[in-house]
């Protein structure tokens, strides 16, 4: 669709300002099983959304088809949007910002390497994971996948700007059993191109993943010291990223609101919000709004020094966006979203956490995230994974264990943050953490 045409059109018709947002995706999966291709899929999906001010009110439209012939349609149906509307859309259309930051990201190789050259790398994955260990009775799924995304924005106040993202993660998942005992297990990887993978590492990780999960027993209840394992941590922090919500601030649910230049965290914690982050899953030059994307500290040395914002909670709050408004599609309406959001880590190795931990739990697992966390009060009872430690080193493994606690309360009693911060497929990341206490349920 000729945007700026369909721009010239709608303000001829009394809409102005106008938008037109693009996301055009696509996805390609490979999934092996048995040394066989299992799956082979190629999608396509996205569309155009636009909007517009219409005798004082915001209209909206989305299509999938961005036909030109399309444009007395999305006219059409902006104006009969806006006239429906009863309560005031206070969203704004964004001029632009002044500049633009560039993303320093490789290349993906992936999105053009041969379709054989990729299914051979899964089926060698495939084949080693299977012999690794007699007691890896099936090697579940092995999987690929690439995504590949482009985005547009532009306005009739003049903003012009388009991104193109391209990413590939691959994952293997495999089940062992041993005296009646069942364990599965999985890792995954970010990719960019073929020399990222180091298949008998990555076969070594999820053998000792699945396997040293076999034979697992409870602990008694108590107070134990805490290592939360480096993607338990990750999933914990990814749950609880609407503490920094400048909407939720701004309506009172989040428990940071009126602490801000407050000390709320152990003096070891900083978060970043990293959108410029080289190579970063979720790097971006501008948000869904077309605000400029920069590098923010939300959390230094514990204390709180900003929220994350689009434009109306930036508004509501008299402040600017700090350019995280972000939609889930392109039929999405904006939201709030973290980019790179992550702690930072320190120079201590998780050898190292263990040694200072001397006799504990590591936990790398946490289940039922959705139903035993409270994102408004912060507290959680969740079931939990990992590994007994005594004296600095593992001893076995454990389940059937409930971790309880308080997510702030938790996090100003840190003893130790590890070194061995990883990207996660979701927006947040932590290296491992060692706690000073938490209580565990177990038998």
């Amino acid at each position: 669709m000729n945007f700026k045409k369909l721009i010239e059109e709608a303000k001829l018709a009394g809409i102005d300002p106008v938008e037109v947002y693009s996301q055009m995706s696509e996805q390609e999966s490979i999934k092996v099983f048995r040394n066989n291709v299992d799956g082979l899929t190629i999608a396509q999906s996205g569309g155009i959304a636009v909007r517009g001010i219409y005798q004082g009110k915001m209209g909206y439209c989305f299509m999938e088809e961005d036909s030109d012939e399309n444009i007395p349609l999305i006219i059409q149906l902006i104006k009969e949007n806006a006239g429906s509307l009863e309560i005031e859309d206070t969203s704004k259309i964004f001029e632009g910002s002044s500049s633009y930051p560039e993303i320093h990201s490789d290349e993906n190789q992936l999105a053009s390497t041969p379709m054989n050259t990729k299914i051979n790398l899964l089926k060698e994955v495939e084949q080693k994971l299977a012999a690794a260990d007699p007691r890896i009775v099936q090697v579940m799924a092995t999987v690929m996948q690439t995504v590949n995304v482009n985005t547009a924005i532009q306005n009739s106040l003049g903003l012009d700007v388009s991104k193109k993202e391209s990413y590939t993660f691959f994952y293997s998942m495999a089940l062992a059993h041993e005296n009646g005992d069942n364990k599965s297990g999985m890792d995954f990887k970010v990719l960019r191109s073929l020399d990222d993978v180091n298949v008998d590492e990555f076969v070594e990780k999820v053998k000792n993943e699945v396997v040293g999960k076999l034979g697992a027993k409870q602990v008694k209840t108590g107070k134990y010291k805490v290592i939360l394992k480096n993607s338990a941590m990750s999933d914990l922090l990814g749950a609880l990223t609407g503490l920094f919500n400048g909407e939720q601030v701004y309506k009172g649910i989040s428990k940071l609101a009126n602490k801000m230049d407050t000390k709320i965290f152990d003096e070891k914690i900083t978060i970043v919000d990293d959108p410029l982050k080289k190579n970063g899953l979720n790097s971006t030059p501008f948000d869904d709004e077309g605000v400029a994307s920069s590098t923010k500290q939300i959390v230094d040395h514990g204390v709180l020094k900003m929220f994350l914002h689009n434009q109306k909670s930036a508004a509501q709050m008299n402040t600017v966006s700090t350019g995280n408004g972000f939609k889930a599609g392109y039929a999405g309406q904006v939201g709030i979203s973290p980019t790179n959001f992550y702690i930072v880590p320190s120079d201590v190795s998780y050898d190292e956490l263990l040694k200072k931990m001397g006799t504990g739990l590591v936990i790398d697992e946490l289940n039922g995230l959705h139903a035993g966390l409270n994102s408004i009060t912060t507290d959680f009872s969740l079931q939990a994974a990992g590994y007994l430690v005594e004296d600095g080193k593992i001893v076995r493994p454990v389940n059937l264990i409930t971790v309880a606690g308080n997510f702030l309360d938790m996090m100003k009693e840190v003893e130790a943050v590890g070194s061995d911060l990883e990207d996660a497929l979701s927006s947040a990341s932590a290296p491992s953490i060692l706690f000073n206490s938490l209580s565990i349920s177990g038998e």
